[in-house]
């Protein structure tokens, strides 16, 4: 409709001149605003209909040639319009390339987005996956360090890949940070009858397949000793093997260790019980006056044996870690006159000399301490020589002190080492008396120390604060017979 009105308005304004193709032009430039606005398609349905429109106006009639101006007319109609609507074709088809252009790289950047999402998903699976695995490791290796057994773990190619604390301290890196051939040529494996084994029986290369159990015996590499071991061994599941190692002379020294201190703990129950039977005895036989000695005789006696049940029970709670003690305060001085009160009921006749310096009032448990300060007198009176004092130094004018000083013949030195650690006994009681004494100090806060080896012993007991000070005089030692 455009392109056939622009037609006619040019032949209705070339109608008064001969020079029309001019006026062609504005059909051109109709056609040309057409295809801008509307696209080529439409520019060419104009084109076609102005074509038509101009070329029955310029026919001439039957017999007759068209006029000059027509075909003037018509040329530039001809090669104007054409090339205004190829161009704009070649324009709408930049812009379908670049639309189609467009939407393959919003379509190839939303499929980069969905894979960039896919690839972090994937990443952060195996973060989590990664900090999961480590979770659990450091948790095998916490639980494989909490066995008190040796225990090492064997990849596919019999080489070591980790060792427990207990594994290092007995055999040391060798026995997992070497090549199987240096490590056989060192431990040099055998049997029970000390026939060497063949390379398949080796521990870490037979438990690959089976599980293993068996008593090996194997050289030490740090002493040079041969150790008879209990292995077990299990298979993992990519070839390699997780051995278990128990010492068979540690399991039969612990067992002999538990047997003797069965044995003290009858023997110190039963003289005080005998004692307590016999007096009870001699009580239902005698006179009214005898029985009242023979009862309070038979009192001390089960007082004695209770005793020794409470060191037990405080043993078994101190080994277990539930030592519980309270944080009062309470004056040394009278803790010392009860631990001398119990000596007394022990029988001791030893004479114990009492030097007190200030105003010893401290913050703790006193049950804890008297039981202390009791283990420090009876280890004392037990291994002084005959008719000498014990002494004992009480000093409250600084931090809260006090000394026991025997006379007996002193301490080793490989005693020394682990005097408060492990059970020490000489033979004679339940070698719990100075384990008992760290225990009870550290439950308050508190230590025990040994000032003096040799040539006599003498041990220090110390607590954190004080519940006041004294005025710094001192007073004369004084004796109390035990």
């Amino acid at each position: 409709m455009v392109g056939g009105a622009a037609a006619a308005v040019s032949l209705w304004l070339a109608s008064g001149t001969a020079q029309s193709a001019p006026y062609v032009v504005l059909v051109v430039l109709v056609i040309t605003l057409i295809g801008l606005s509307l696209g080529a398609i439409p520019a060419l349905c104009a084109y076609v209909v102005a074509g038509v429109i101009l070329l029955v106006a310029a026919l001439p009639p039957p017999g007759a040639f068209m006029a000059e101006p027509d075909v003037v007319r018509l040329m530039v109609f001809a090669f104007g319009s054409p090339v205004v609507i190829v161009l704009g074709l070649r324009s709408e088809w930049q812009q379908r390339a670049d639309r189609a252009a467009q939407q393959a790289s919003r379509a190839a950047e939303e499929r980069a987005n969905q894979s960039r999402q896919v690839a972090d998903a994937a990443r952060k699976e195996a973060r989590d996956a990664l900090d999961q695995v480590e979770r659990e490791r450091a948790r095998l290796v916490e639980v494989a360090q909490a066995i008190p057994e040796p225990l090492i773990v064997y990849g596919p190619d019999g080489l070591g890949t980790f060792a427990n604390d207990a594994a290092l301290r007995v055999f040391g890196r060798s026995f997992y940070d070497r090549p199987l051939d240096a490590w056989a040529r060192m431990a040099e494996p055998r049997d029970e009858q000390g026939r060497p084994l063949a390379r398949d029986e080796w521990p870490q290369l037979a438990a690959r397949s089976t599980p293993l159990r068996r008593r090996v015996l194997v050289r030490l590499p740090m002493s040079g000793r041969d150790l008879l071991v209990d292995v077990e061994g299990t298979p993992l599941p990519d070839g390699g093997a997780v051995l278990l190692l128990r010492d068979v002379g540690k399991e039969v020294d612990e067992r002999r260790r538990l047997s003797r201190f069965a044995s003290f703990v009858a023997h110190e129950l039963r003289n005080p019980l005998a004692v307590a039977k016999a007096r009870i005895e001699l009580a239902n036989r005698g006179r009214e006056g005898g029985r009242l000695d023979h009862g309070a005789r038979a009192l001390e006696s089960v007082d004695a044996a209770i005793g020794i049940l409470e060191r037990l029970e405080m043993f078994s709670r101190a080994e277990a870690g539930r030592l519980d003690a309270g944080q009062e305060p309470f004056d040394l001085r009278e803790a010392v006159d009860a631990a001398v009160e119990r000596l007394r009921a022990q029988g001791s006749e030893r004479d114990v000399r009492v030097a007190v310096r200030g105003e010893p009032v401290v913050i703790g448990d006193r049950g804890l301490t008297e039981q202390a300060i009791t283990n420090l007198l009876t280890n004392a009176d037990r291994y002084s020589q005959a008719d000498a004092p014990v002494e004992v130094e009480i000093d409250g004018r600084d931090a809260p002190r006090l000394r026991v000083r025997d006379s007996g013949p002193g301490i080793p030195d490989e005693v020394a080492d682990v005097l408060f650690r492990e059970r020490v006994g000489s033979g004679r009681g339940l070698g719990l008396g100075l384990f008992l004494v760290s225990a009870a100090m550290q439950a308050q806060g508190g230590s025990v120390r040994l000032e003096e080896r040799r040539p006599r012993a003498a041990f220090v007991l110390a607590w954190p604060r004080a519940a006041a000070t004294g005025d710094g005089s001192e007073a004369e030692p004084t004796t109390v017979s035990a």
